[in-house]
């Protein structure tokens, strides 16, 4: 149902997006700002969708990056929960693993951010990333150099390679060490992973605040349907008890504005 309408009701859409954060979607690409009384042609369910499937998308996004922190986090309880003493296959295979994982969640994060990516403009990610770097290489790459020793170096974009000689032969020579070097990484690690992945964490938080989101949407998609369904035209001001919140609520009273403007 495509109905022609004037401005209030990019006003009441806007208001919509603004108490949604403006993070979900760029306003310019939800609602085109036009002065007052100009004439535009907008249907109010496809602005929920069009918001909802943006919300769906960065959800998406977000859920890569989650994933990608918990297999580093496991990656790094495995290192510290090697038995004691590993042999050096155990040792080489968990060690590698670790290194593949940190590298992957590189990657996920430079796709996600780089200019086709669907995070482009949002910081978080980076700002994970960094955590998780500086717990690997300390603040000031000050735990870089016995990584090093051992045969895990870094490159230049960011990313961990092994010279799996030297690995080798580190373990051979001094298995103590090379065993304290990496239980201290993966401590390191896994207090940084943990933090991000909390409740109250960088990525933690978000995903729960993007899912709260998407179900709020989905509700109010669904409440606006119900009325559009019940109605044969469009009636002035419509008295209406949504019950999907706050979303709900502006949505149908977009669609009032939109009804007693015709």
């Amino acid at each position: 149902m495509v109905i022609s309408i004037n401005y209030p009701l990019s006003t009441a859409i806007g208001a919509y997006t603004s108490q949604a954060r403006a993070d979900t979607v760029s306003q310019s690409s939800l609602v085109t700002q036009q002065p007052p009384l100009t004439s535009i042609t907008l249907d109010p369910l496809a602005a929920l969708r069009r918001i909802e499937t943006s919300t769906v998308t960065q959800l998406s996004s977000y859920g890569q990056v989650k994933s990608s922190l918990a297999d580093l986090q496991d990656k790094a309880r495995a290192l510290k929960n090697l038995s004691q003493p590993p042999t050096l296959s155990d040792f080489k295979g968990v060690v590698q693993a670790f290194v593949q994982s940190f590298n992957s969640i590189t990657q996920t994060v430079s796709n996600l951010t780089s200019k086709k990516g669907a995070l482009n403009t949002d910081n978080r990610p980076n700002q994970a990333l960094n955590d998780i770097r500086k717990a690997v290489g300390g603040s000031k790459g000050n735990t870089l150099s016995p990584l090093k020793e051992l045969g895990i170096s870094q490159q230049t974009d960011g990313t961990f390679a092994i010279d799996l000689k030297q690995l080798e032969k580190s373990f051979k020579d001094n298995p103590k060490d090379a065993l304290s070097t990496v239980s201290d990484l993966a401590n390191r690690v896994t207090r940084a992973t943990d933090k991000l992945l909390s409740d109250k964490g960088t990525i933690g938080k978000k995903v729960n605040d993007l899912s709260a989101r998407v179900s709020e949407l989905e509700d109010a998609h669904s409440t606006v349907q119900g009325y559009l369904d019940t109605q044969q035209k469009p009636k002035p001001a419509p008295v209406i008890q949504p019950t999907g919140g706050y979303t709900a609520r502006i949505a149908i009273d977009a669609y009032a504005s939109v009804a007693s403007f015709q």
